[in-house]
């Protein structure tokens, strides 16, 4: 959950000078920033990712996060560096799917009794993930080259569903050919040169500015490694170590926002946080027509002023 405030910056924005809310307003600047985030469909602390996007035929690509910081590697190529297959006779299936994180070897035996091992992929290298199916059961692994035992297994392209049932085989791939990019826009890049493996459309121009080429097109085909996001605000600490308070990044607009949101949710727990209304002559209420709690409705109540941050697309 992303604090995109402080308990110092609220008080001075809301005019709180007392210690008596401070737990509260502690406890909520986490979830009401996790619901802003749910409704922008972005993560907004800088956060690095590494990602498998689609290949779209022409020179740019659009990236899920932003502002983009930083970009690592773009590989417009891929390749196939080892296989896994489940040799066990008491085993009626076997397959083989890795989501970016874990190795997921999935078996059901014979008899229908089921079997899920997930082998996180952080700190292992190719050999070392060897190892690690080998030590299952009726599993085992083969690189293909010796000069893949070293690639780094976060790295391994997100499959799911690989048939790994002997004789078949479940295959491993990583990225290769590197690319050349530069960011043109907060959430996209562009080839600044034609790739290895980029898309080639006029193969015989009669002129530079013929020449049409991009990433190629295609599932999960290409591989962004990149840092995107925002720095968020901090607080002073006394320490030891002393550290001073940090402004970050945040967008003033958004953090305003932000700031109108935990005032609406902090005031709604003096009343019923599902009341919409309130009269006194001849007293009535009336509840809001939603089932959604304190903190998700005082987002959707700032919808529109919120709408210029959301991602556009998911």
């Amino acid at each position: 959950m992303s604090s995109l405030t402080t308990l110092a910056r609220f008080k001075a924005y809301a005019g709180i000078t007392g210690t008596a809310q401070d737990a509260v307003i502690t406890a909520l600047i986490p979830q009401v920033g996790s619901q802003i985030e749910r409704y922008l469909r972005r993560t907004l602390a800088a956060t690095t990712y590494k990602v498998w996007l689609d290949g779209t035929g022409t020179p740019h690509l659009r990236l899920g996060q932003y502002p983009v910081l930083a970009v690592y590697q773009v590989s417009t190529g891929s390749s196939t560096v080892a296989t896994v297959e489940n040799t066990s006779a008491a085993v009626g299936l076997a397959n083989v799917s890795c989501d970016g994180t874990s190795l997921s070897l999935v078996e059901m035996s014979s008899l229908g009794v089921e079997k899920i091992t997930d082998i996180t992929l952080a700190g292992k290298t190719i050999a070392t993930l060897k190892t690690a199916v080998e030590l299952v059961a009726g599993w085992g692994m083969t690189i293909l080259s010796t000069d893949w035992e070293n690639k780094a297994a976060a790295l391994l392209r997100p499959l799911y569903g690989q048939d790994a049932l002997s004789p078949s085989t479940a295959d491993v791939v990583v990225p290769d050919k590197p690319a050349a990019i530069k960011v043109v826009i907060d959430d996209a890049i562009t080839l600044v040169s034609p790739a290895p493996s980029a898309v080639w459309r006029n193969y015989a121009p009669t002129a530079p500015s013929d020449v049409e080429w991009g990433f190629p097109t295609g599932i999960a085909n290409v591989f962004c490694w990149y840092k995107a996001g925002y720095v968020l605000p901090t607080d002073a600490v006394d320490g030891p170590p002393a550290v001073a308070a940090s402004d970050g990044t945040l967008p003033p607009g958004l953090a305003l926002v932000g700031h109108q949101i935990l005032s609406d949710v902090l005031g709604s727990i003096q009343l019923n946080s599902n009341m919409q209304s309130e009269s006194i002559g001849d007293y009535s209420y009336t509840l809001r027509a939603t089932d959604k709690g304190a903190v998700a409705s005082a987002v959707e109540n700032r919808k529109k002023d919120l709408n210029q941050y959301r991602r556009v697309s998911i």
